[in-house]
């Protein structure tokens, strides 16, 4: 079966990103057991880490991975976190001992890849993925995080110690199946030896799990709250869903025998996860029902203006009719992206909705109103451009 693939839009000329942009289109289909034949070729000229911690689900991978990978950079380790996809550029998906990966150590992975033959066969996500094996080289742990799936990911092909798998929901279904089953089941099929499930929207995911790590022999941990993730919760105003991702990354670090320090627990600096870059403007890159619904939780009776785009894809209706609560205007942002919904058919799920839309313009930001930017990593892309806040 053939199996699709994200990428990003390159264009700067570097030799990486030009391989790059030189892989296909948004969408290219993909052979499940090309990433481990190229893998198993390339795994012997490698040095792994000592341990590997696969983050696999729909929502909250990237900020689970971050928290995980501070908890160890503040206990002394070497760490490689590898998340995706990028807001500005690619090297924001490799950050290394506590920073983004430079253009010259990512230059010289990229160059290590070049003298084997069979690399070229390899998608643009399988090419990033054996970038970041390249680089977790010489750290203590690579926080590995997964791409749309779990058994078919190139992500598995690497030998991992640890799964986490945070909130599974409905999205990529074109991709990953139509129901929460089955998309579950794929994700869940990438189990290791060690798993932990965060808290689950839909009861079929913990049954799913249990049922999988009985047939694995696995070690399945369900994640619980912590006093740690509360204070920290409490220290930093995390909405609620980055407090459960704050409580699954607790857990796994207790697992490990690290035990952080809270009060000197820095914050989440990932761009775009619920994040206050003004006293009126939150962004956040969720782009599904599952992502609306926490959002919801967050603004509760508030009123706010949606600056808002999305892809195809999206059940658009569900998203915006659980945002609709919340939303006194909609600002429709105009992105270039081959992915992005018609906007015609945008426009009529709004007016079927009875919103009140306009066109997004830096200018029409207002001191007195409330904002939303939400709907993709695109959208928050477009924004920070448009509005000089990058």
């Amino acid at each position: 079966m053939g199996i699709i693939q994200t990428t990003q839009d390159v264009a700067t000329k570097n030799p990486l990103k030009e391989l790059l942009q030189s892989k296909g289109a948004e969408y290219v289909r993909f052979d499940p057991n090309r990433a481990k034949n190229i893998y198993s070729k390339l795994s012997p000229h490698l040095k792994n880490p000592s341990k590997t911690i696969h983050i696999v689900g729909t929502n909250g991978k990237g900020s689970t991975g971050r928290f995980i990978t501070l908890g160890l950079l503040q206990a002394r380790y070497q760490v490689l976190h590898f998340t995706s996809p990028h807001l500005f550029d690619f090297n924001e998906r490799y950050y290394k001992n506590g920073k983004i990966i430079d253009e010259k150590s990512l230059e010289k992975a990229h160059q290590f890849l070049q003298q084997f033959d069979f690399i070229f066969e390899s998608s643009y996500f399988e090419y990033a993925t054996f970038l970041a094996c390249v680089l977790a080289q010489d750290v203590d742990f690579l926080v590995l995080e997964a791409g749309l799936g779990g058994e078919y990911d190139s992500t598995t092909c690497l030998s991992r110690d640890i799964s986490v798998f945070t909130t599974i929901g409905l999205d990529h279904q074109e991709i990953l199946g139509e129901s929460i089953q089955d998309i579950a089941t794929t994700k869940l099929n990438s189990m290791t030896s060690v798993a932990f499930l965060a808290e689950q929207s839909f009861s079929i995911v913990r049954e799913l799990a249990i049922k999988i790590a009985d047939e694995k022999n696995s070690e399945l941990y369900f994640v619980h709250s912590t006093q740690e993730g509360i204070a920290y919760s409490k220290k930093y105003s995390l909405p609620e869903f980055l407090a459960h991702n704050f409580h699954t990354a607790i857990n796994v670090l207790n697992y490990l025998d690290i035990y952080p320090n809270v009060e000197q627990f820095p914050a989440l600096n990932l761009i775009g996860r619920c994040q206050s870059i003004s006293h009126n403007i939150v962004l956040d890159v969720g782009h599904n029902e599952q992502a609306a619904r926490e959002i919801l939780k967050v603004f509760e009776n508030k009123k706010v203006i949606l600056v808002y785009n999305t892809y195809k894809q999206k059940d658009v209706k569900s998203i915006l009719k659980t945002l609709k609560p919340i939303v006194k205007k909609i600002l429709i942002i105009r992105v270039q992206n081959e992915r992005i919904i018609e906007e015609s058919e945008l426009k009529q799920i709004i007016k079927n909705l009875h919103i009140e839309f306009d066109f997004f313009e830096p200018s029409k930001i207002k001191e007195e109103e409330q904002y939303l930017v939400f709907g993709s990593f695109s959208v928050v892309k477009q924004f920070l451009e448009e509005s000089g806040a990058r």
